[in-house]
């Protein structure tokens, strides 16, 4: 008599963690602890700090908005968590101000240099000059040429929250680049470089952990900004933001852990990938349908589609920056052509399937 098979049981993946209430950290996988900060930007309202101990030592991961409160909630975690173990290596994974605030003060502190892929360091050094988006004039009159509202205008010039009130750069950093390998916390990363938000973004990838760290390119809940700046006008960010998702999607297991830079930690990156991708084709199909036959639009009139009206000053540079985007892509795709007036405005057309004969 044969035995009967042996029931095969299903082992279910342990919950993903939460973040700890803001200013606190808490370990959420071993060795690896979240920082959780808050941020000077309506809407998103915190960032996630990362901490891994590691054998030769701690490796910080992204540095907050440069306030008295988030110094003295990062001093509080160095304090409660490092002891007399060193800080080794400081990473940040953009330019933005929420990830590279504290950069100069956390390497003067430490005597490290960040380790950030060259095209954020580039972004980060020229917004640190109000360059860059920070260049509040020159984006101004890319958006005026757009027909973005006047008084959303005055709104942007006054509100926003500029690079060099939160940021302080270091004078030199160690380049990150895209497939490079680095061991830190005690296992081995691949930087997975994505784009599209930011021009290089580094997240990182354990297949021995099956962790991936996702900055702000793979988020639980929202779709990170998508924009186009003056010193790109033509740009098609969403293109590139797409493909680096797909890039990752292909590189990151449904089991790994996702670390996001905002929201929650959560499972099956590839999942949440194709949800974002479906969210940009709706919106890119929500433009088309605001267009009548050949009668042409400007950004200025399409972006209320998109983002309604209720913004302040750092949304409006955001929703503006995002609308261009999604046009310019319309166009990359074939549906529209993007048209310069006599008097410096950009509009956009549809064109008719028969016009692609």
């Amino acid at each position: 008599m044969m035995d009967s098979p042996t029931p095969v049981t299903k082992v279910q993946a342990a919950a993903p963690p939460e973040l700890p209430a803001p200013g606190q950290f808490a370990e959420v996988a071993e060795d690896i602890y979240a920082l959780n900060v808050a941020v000077p930007c309506k809407g998103l309202r915190q960032v996630a700090l990362w901490l891994l101990r590691g054998p030769e030592g701690w490796t910080m991961i992204d540095c907050g908005w440069g306030d008295p409160e988030t110094r003295a909630a990062i001093t509080n975690a160095f304090d409660t968590l490092l002891g007399d173990e060193p800080l080794v290596r400081l990473i940040v994974t953009h330019f933005h101000p929420d990830h590279m605030g504290n950069c100069r003060w956390i390497c003067d502190r430490w005597g490290i240099v960040p380790h950030v892929t060259r095209a954020e360091w580039f972004a980060a050094k020229c917004s640190e000059r109000l360059m860059y988006i920070d260049d509040l004039d020159a984006q101004a009159r890319f958006f005026e040429a757009h027909a973005i509202d006047q008084a959303l205008l005055a709104r942007y010039q006054a509100e926003f929250i500029l690079y060099d009130r939160g940021v302080a750069v270091s004078p030199a950093h160690q380049c990150l680049r895209d497939g490079q390998t680095l061991t830190f916390g005690g296992t081995t990363w691949e930087v997975l470089a994505g784009a599209g938000h930011s021009p290089e973004m580094a997240t990182f990838y354990s297949a021995e952990r099956r962790i991936y760290i996702s900055a702000d390119q793979v988020l639980p809940r929202i779709s990170s900004n998508v924009g186009v700046n003056h010193w790109e006008p033509a740009a098609d960010p969403l293109k590139d933001f797409l493909h680096s998702l797909a890039v990752i999607a292909d590189k990151v297991p449904s089991d790994a852990l996702v670390l996001p830079s905002h929201g929650d930690p959560f499972r099956d990156a590839p999942a949440r990938i194709r949800n974002l991708a479906r969210h940009h084709e709706d919106r890119l199909d929500q433009l088309m349908a605001d267009f009548d036959g050949q009668k042409p639009r400007t950004a200025g009139a399409c972006m209320a589609t998109l983002f309604g009206k209720k913004l302040d000053g750092t949304q409006i540079g955001f929703a503006a920056g995002e609308t261009i985007a999604h046009l310019n892509h319309l166009v990359e795709r074939g549906r529209l052509q993007r048209i310069s007036q006599p008097d410096g405005r950009i509009h956009y057309q549809m064109i008719h399937e028969q016009n692609n004969v």
